[in-house]
């Protein structure tokens, strides 16, 4: 069952896009947002081509929750997880996606490299950053509650799962050193499916975990509730306020409003907003659906996340 939809990366491209195009912005400047641009594109393709093959399995089942791009802020740390996959045995998949176009490898000791430009780099390990997210998911879980059976909280059971572009070469070691596992993204549901068969063989006690639908797709929901979507601020963050605008139109753009850029390329920032019912406060389209798809809980209005707490949870099913 699909939870949360994949975030759409047209409007960051389109803004890469016109900042490109304008005649005021210096080449080095515009140098930056070509390598942005190139990186981002080839990351949305990627995160498309995964969404895609996890909600041609899974949107449907009655067995398993999918949410997409779910980004958590607790306790000062941020996870940004690409998927997020639950099933009613409580395996709880965070799968991370990497494009790799040019080739991973995989040394005996853990460390990543590619190619890049014609020569070989250093990368930062997806696994240990899997793990960083993992670890502000876990501190997720247990501010938005565990279900409980028999008086005992249920604890999920965490996969790390690297998804890899099906194009890339994957460079591995002879021996296992990774806990976590690297595949290509078309080979996701072979690999998950003869997992849950060993799980199944081996963990007769598990069978006590395996909770309803019901239960699980309230837990996806409530944690749907701490996400809280970045907006990336592309002015301020390649330094362009003095070459493209002045103060009053400066200040107008970072409130979301619409933006006449000087010269020749007309911009418009402006997104549709919605606000809290009431503290007024400006919140996320996600958010604004949460509410309006829990219509008993809320009555129909949409609430931010500090206000919806004030709002009673609806009793989960019976697992």
């Amino acid at each position: 069952m699909l939870i949360k939809s994949a975030d759409k990366r047209e409007s960051d491209i389109a803004i890469l896009q016109k900042l490109l195009s304008h005649e005021r912005i210096p080449h080095e400047k515009k140098q930056r947002i070509e390598r942005e641009l190139r990186s981002l594109s080839i990351g949305a393709e990627t995160e498309r081509q995964a969404a895609y093959e996890i909600d041609f399995y899974a949107a449907r089942s009655k067995n398993l929750f999918v949410i997409h791009d779910l980004r958590l802020e607790i306790g000062g740390r941020v996870a940004q997880i690409d998927h997020l996959l639950m099933n009613r045995a409580f395996e709880v998949f965070v799968l991370e996606t990497k494009t790799y176009g040019s080739g991973l490898s995989i040394n005996e000791r853990g460390e990543f490299s590619t190619v890049y430009e014609g020569r070989t780099i250093g990368i930062p390990s997806p696994v240990e950053q899997n793990a960083r997210h993992i670890s502000v998911l876990k501190d997720a879980f247990k501010e938005i509650g565990l279900p409980k059976r028999l008086g005992i909280t249920m604890q999920p059971s965490f996969n790390s799962v690297v998804l890899v572009s099906p194009k890339a070469v994957i460079s591995r070691p002879k021996a296992a050193v990774l806990d976590a596992s690297i595949i290509k993204l078309d080979q996701f549901f072979s690999w998950y499916h003869q997992k849950m068969d060993k799980v199944r063989l081996k963990d007769i006690p598990g069978i006590f975990k395996v909770c309803s639908s019901r239960t699980v797709r309230d837990l996806g929901e409530k944690l749907l509730t701490l996400h809280t979507p970045a907006r990336i601020d592309y002015i301020k963050k390649f330094e362009l306020e003095s070459a493209l605008l002045g103060k009053e139109a400066e200040s107008a753009f970072h409130a979301g409003e619409a933006v006449e850029m000087p010269a020749a390329a007309p911009f418009n920032a402006k997104e549709v907003q919605y606000f809290c019912a009431s503290c007024k406060a400006s919140i996320a389209a996600v958010v604004a659906k949460f509410c309006w798809n829990n219509k008993a809980r809320f009555h129909g209005r949409a609430y931010c996340r500090v206000c919806q707490s004030k709002f009673a949870l609806a009793k989960p099913a019976a697992s």
